[in-house]
């Protein structure tokens, strides 16, 4: 639950998607058994005709970072470096031309040939954040142990969304779920209408509406939101 509800990565998450976040895809567990194939590279800030991915976009300006799609996995297995698994293009969530098709596909051949990708040392229990606008994949897995596994969350800034099939999943789930973790399940909607949120220490806050701007909507859109 705590990957859920982001309670201990609540500092991190607020940082990075801003005040607000919410849990966005279906959570994900991979598991690479060893000499399986790998992933081809994907994510990115531009897609394959250079044309920009708001969906996936990482921002700063005037100081403010701004990430609208952030992956959070977590590492169950150990990751030495050179062992396989995960791999990343550092700086690509700055790109502003598209990875070449030659570079994409990710194979043993490729990442001897070129030192563009970086393959982290973990240990179980590690975190692993990263913007989805980085561009990311997996090679074929080579580690001591049998397989590779890690668990993917993805957060989402409080008016941004993704993700679909999640939301119905979920619903029947709420009685079962904390405070926390129905904070970051809410949908999609701006922080100055009463959302919820998870502070600092990860505990619910929320940024309140005036009574006045919500007798207003009420008497205009008979709803105290617009």
């Amino acid at each position: 639950s705590s990957g859920i509800n982001a309670e201990y990565g609540a500092p991190i998450i607020n940082e990075l998607c801003g005040k607000g976040f919410r849990l966005d895809h279906m959570p994900l567990a991979i598991l690479q058994y060893r000499n399986s194939e790998g992933f081809d590279l994907h994510g990115g800030n531009l897609d394959e005709n250079g044309v920009w991915m708001q969906d996936l976009s990482y921002d700063c300006r005037f100081g403010r970072i701004s990430c609208n799609l952030l992956n959070v996995s977590i590492q169950l297995d150990k990751t030495n470096k050179g062992d396989g698994g995960f791999v990343i293009v550092p700086g690509s969530h700055k790109a502003n031309f598209p990875l070449p098709d030659n570079l994409a596909e990710c194979s043993d051949e490729l990442t001897e040939e070129h030192d563009y990708l970086v393959n982290p040392a973990m240990e179980p229990g590690d975190v692993c954040i990263f913007s989805e606008a980085a561009t990311h994949g997996a090679l074929p897995w080579r580690g001591q142990s049998e397989s590779r596994q890690t668990l993917f969350y993805r957060y989402c800034p409080p008016n941004f969304g993704y993700g679909r099939a999640y939301v119905d999943r979920f619903k029947n789930l709420e009685e079962e779920l904390s405070p926390a973790e129905r904070v970051v399940l809410q949908a999609p909607f701006t922080n100055r209408l009463d959302r919820l949120h998870l502070d600092e220490n990860g505990e619910v806050g929320i940024t309140p509406r005036s009574e006045a701007k919500k007798a207003f909507d009420r008497e205009v859109f008979h709803s105290e939101y617009f």
